[in-house]
């Protein structure tokens, strides 16, 4: 048992270093995490030793280069982004250039995204870029995942941010933020206007693994005033057909795993 609290304690010590934060000492960690000097330091010799940290001369440590390395073995060998690829590509060719297009997932309790691709040669910079967290209440692409999430987890994200929510425009009580809730699932799509970037519109559609629980969604972001009725309305179906192509090739793939076991 102590075995496992020290390995506990040594793995909390990476999700300190944030884009706001991310440079921190011996000494502040410790003090972070109530832990001895110490220990802290024995946990970060060895957090040094497997490069999951590194030296920042003359300020501290941050986060090491064994990160790069995973996330290119995650981009390349990600399930998901393997099923949803030919999709992505052909839904690309009908976009107007400057659209991104997005795929997320849940990861404790907000939602990030896992890979952006844009088209063309458009304005193309948007804020929600690969490894970025959102919280569950914010944006197309987050508010779609919520949406589908069992009634507690909802009735849990109310509770827990109830003012963040009411600012949002989601519910000025429990009832109507369940109801537009519900109303996101009837529909099976959500639209957002400058949640996440001035300008930008996000449409969301989710994604559903073989046994029927969201923790994906597919998104395309594009300029909101060059956006018509029209375009909308083709952006929604183009969204939500290639969401559920990918919902029926993640099935496909899960039973030939099941068979071939």
């Amino acid at each position: 048992m102590q075995k496992a609290n020290a390995v506990e304690r040594m793995l909390s010590i990476p999700r300190l270093f944030t884009e706001q934060r991310p440079i921190w000492t011996v000494e502040e960690v410790a003090a972070e995490l109530g832990l001895p000097v110490s220990s802290t330091y024995r946990y970060f010799q060895s957090l040094l030793r497997f490069e999951y940290l590194d030296e920042a001369p003359g300020q501290g440590y941050c986060l090491g280069p064994a990160f790069i390395e995973y996330d290119r073995i995650i981009r390349i060998t990600d399930p998901l982004a393997t099923v949803a690829g030919p999709v992505l590509a052909g839904l690309t060719n009908t976009l107007e250039s400057g659209s991104t297009l997005i795929l997320c997932q849940v990861y404790r309790r907000k939602v990030m995204c896992i890979h952006e691709q844009t088209t063309g040669n458009g304005p193309t910079h948007i804020s929600y870029e690969r490894g970025r967290p959102m919280p569950l209440y914010r944006g197309a692409t987050s508010k779609v995942i919520l949406a589908h999430q069992p009634w507690r987890a909802q009735k849990r994200e109310y509770e827990q941010n109830q003012k963040e929510i009411h600012a949002a425009g989601m519910g000025h009580d429990w009832k109507s933020f369940s109801a537009g809730l519900r109303e996101i699932r009837r529909r099976g799509y959500c639209i957002s206007r400058g949640e996440v970037d001035a300008g930008r519109m996000g449409i969301a559609a989710p994604i559903f693994s073989s046994t029927g629980h969201v923790a994906h969604s597919l998104s395309v972001v594009t300029l909101d005033d060059k956006t018509s009725t029209a375009d909308e309305d083709r952006l929604i179906m183009g969204i939500v057909t290639a969401a559920a192509r990918i919902s029926e090739k993640l099935s496909r793939s899960d039973t030939d795993k099941t068979i071939t076991s």
